[in-house]
């Protein structure tokens, strides 16, 4: 019980750690607006949420494949949308693993396999994380990023409490995980399915034509994060390539602080020292805190569609139960 305590402590110091920061940064933000006014284009802001709809929806593609490729049987679109756009919410859990919890209560009024489903999500994830690396080759070896290490003792002294308080938290949180872990705590045991799924990882076929599909993903993601940019500060199209490799490198990152919800706090400060490459300092942590209302705004918007779907699910579900039963 006394753990079960620990962890919820955790996850509050880690909630008020992150709330601090950004409000502390905001607070920066809008004294740093003075002399700047962002130049907001509602069409461009348009345009990047219709392509992060349709990157949402792209990306069950590759999962069906990923699922069949585990259970040798099929899944149908909808049912594999409806799993992926209401399991997308559990990521904002501490730990991971609320993702693949979300996964295993879903499957079973969707008649899809609840291993199966963990398996391929977890391969999807590792492929996306490691190509979000890749991207970002671009924009680190940009003359921009150049310029940018050359400065690197300035901006880690202007972000130095930001980074440390950050690093604090994510290694504080990560020694209370692994205690709970030793201790064998029932929390952990759910991730049985989820090491399952590890040592199949690699067990795909068609592997590069996966790795192309997903890096097409994150190059049409990039675009929409590239719209959402513009729509804020009058980026120049000759920077395309490197803003769109700026998200995937920051997802990435983001995604390998295993404590923080979502990688909440973590990505976003990456994204407004990455910006600064390309744009005023109040405006990147401006385009870095939005970018998370904006992507959380398409995921909840297709989880409540998603939603409707699962619960019509449900219900025929239990018309052909109790059909049968009678």
């Amino acid at each position: 019980m006394k753990y079960s305590r620990l962890l919820q402590c955790g996850r509050h110091l880690l909630a008020l750690v992150i709330l601090f920061f950004l409000i502390k940064r905001l607070y920066r933000l809008l004294t740093g607006l003075e002399g700047e006014t962002p130049a907001f284009q509602p069409i461009w802001l348009i345009a990047s949420l219709g392509l992060l709809s349709g990157y949402r929806t792209l990306l069950v593609f590759p999962w069906r494949t990923l699922y069949r490729s585990a259970s040798q049987t099929q899944v149908s679109f909808q049912a594999g949308w409806t799993l992926f756009q209401l399991s997308q919410l559990g990521k904002y859990l501490p730990g991971k693993v609320g993702q693949f919890l979300g996964i295993i209560f879903l499957c079973r009024p969707l008649d899809i396999s609840k291993t199966a489903a963990v398996v391929s999500t977890l391969q999807g994830l590792v492929f996306q994380c490691m190509l979000g690396f890749g991207m970002g080759v671009p924009v680190l070896l940009s003359q921009e990023a150049n310029h940018f290490f050359h400065k690197w003792s300035a901006i880690f002294l202007q972000n130095a409490l930001f980074l440390i308080g950050l690093a604090v938290v994510i290694i504080t949180l990560g020694c209370v995980f692994f205690i709970l872990w030793r201790k064998g705590k029932p929390f952990f045991k759910k991730m049985e399915t989820v090491q399952k799924g590890t040592r199949a990882l690699f067990s795909v076929r068609g592997i590069p034509r996966l790795l192309t599909v997903y890096l097409l993903l994150w190059g049409y993601f990039g675009t929409a994060f590239f719209f959402l940019v513009k729509s804020i500060h009058p980026i120049s199209l000759r920077h395309l390539l490197t803003i769109t490799s700026i998200y995937p490198l920051a997802w990435s990152i983001g995604f390998l602080s295993l404590v923080t919800p979502g990688g909440l706090g973590v990505r976003e400060g990456i994204l407004s020292i990455l910006l600064t490459l390309y744009m005023p300092p109040a405006t990147s942590t401006l385009v870095a805190l939005l970018s998370r209302v904006w992507v959380m705004s398409v995921e909840i918007l297709l989880a409540s569609i998603a939603w409707g779907f699962y619960c019509r699910w449900k219900r025929l579900n239990a018309l052909n139960e109790g059909a049968a039963n009678s």
